[in-house]
């Protein structure tokens, strides 16, 4: 089967290896189609197993426009069907088509993307089971597959004698994470005897970015936080998280601005830790909502302080068992990926109802 993968943005491309792993394994070779500020990321560092011909956005758009370029494949998959204004360039294609939304709320309440998947030949595909669950019949339960393959690149060994690393990866905007309580369970962890860092993966040069670096000067934790500079390709991002000991997604249920993150929307900071073997400390409704059960320490709202501290006290028995866990959930999220993945592309093919 010819299968386009395309990523018309420059962000989301952290999904595609995964994409291929699946693809590979129906015996599918796809031509993935990138932008060159996602290329130059190199997504798929780490990756060579993968098979798959780089193609370029910019180079298809040239040589007679996206839906001429695409004709000659059986399928496109749609890496990310965002923004909104991009329906309309996906609307002329004439092959059948999967189309992954991140913000799956659109399926509900835009009108556009609605009339966009009534098509036969045309499915979304979401990017965690806690999202096509939440949605249920009322958008003709989607697909999900999620995304937990980043390469496999030669990890420093942990050193016993440094800090418990504790890793808080994406680029730094408060409507997305829980700084307010990372910040006070930073001030009083720096009042014990425990050694510890909280190590930022992803931009802080914006003005909330900014704001947090103000913040942990003030209050003297500078010595506690690490900030990685400006923004990095993914084979130091995931590097970075790699050799951390913990992750933290910093989604509670203090502020309703989370809440999408346990019903529509994914935290990627739960598929990086899964795929890279790192052990969550994460809020409990976090852990339910995507199934994440014995990966590490849990806590409830206004816990996380208590929560670090065990983290950074567990043995390595238990550190090793979190990420036999993490293991176990891997496997079980790419099998029913592959399930689910086959299952939809029967379908858009088929053009019929499921």
């Amino acid at each position: 089967m010819r299968c386009a993968l395309v990523e018309f943005n420059h962000y989301h491309d952290e999904v595609l290896p995964t994409f291929v792993w699946l693809l590979n394994r129906l015996d599918i070779t796809p031509d993935v189609y990138m932008v060159a500020r996602s290329a130059r990321r190199r997504a798929f560092a780490g990756s060579e197993g993968l098979r798959y011909r780089a193609r370029s956005v910019a180079g298809m758009d040239r040589l007679g426009g996206l839906a001429w370029r695409l004709r000659r494949y059986d399928l496109a998959i749609v890496n990310s069907m965002e923004p909104p204004e991009l329906l309309g360039r996906a609307a002329r294609l004439v092959v059948p088509l999967l189309g992954v939304v991140h913000n799956a709320h659109l399926l509900l309440d835009d009108a556009g993307y609605r009339a966009f998947f009534a098509a036969p030949d045309r499915r979304p595909l979401v990017l965690g089971q806690h999202i096509a669950e939440r949605l249920g019949a009322s958008a003709d339960t989607p697909w999900w597959i999620s995304h937990v393959v980043f390469g496999a690149p030669p990890w420093a060994p942990r050193e016993p004698s440094r800090p418990t690393i504790f890793a808080v990866s994406g680029n730094v905007e408060f409507p997305r994470r829980n700084y307010d309580a990372l910040l006070d369970a930073a001030g009083a962890l720096a009042g014990e005897d425990v050694s510890f860092l909280i190590r930022i993966v992803g931009r802080s040069t914006s003005r909330d970015g900014k704001a947090l670096r103000a913040t942990v000067e003030s209050r003297g934790l500078a010595s506690r936080f690490e900030f990685s500079p400006g923004e990095i390709d993914h084979p130091r991002f995931f590097q970075l998280i790699a050799e951390s000991d913990f992750s933290l997604p910093l989604i509670d249920t203090s502020r309703d601005v989370f809440r999408a993150y346990l019903e529509t929307k994914l935290t990627s900071s739960v598929p990086f830790a899964i795929g890279l073997g790192v052990p969550l400390v994460a809020n409990a409704a976090l852990v339910r909502a995507y199934g994440i059960e014995g990966t590490g320490p849990e806590y409830q709202d206004g816990g996380l302080t208590e929560a670090m501290r065990r983290a950074i006290a567990s043995t390595e028995e238990e550190r090793s068992g979190w990420r036999g866990a993490l293991g176990t959930k891997r496997d079980a999220i790419l099998e029913s990926s592959l399930t689910n993945l086959r299952a939809a592309i029967s379908a858009v093919r088929s053009g019929g109802a499921r």
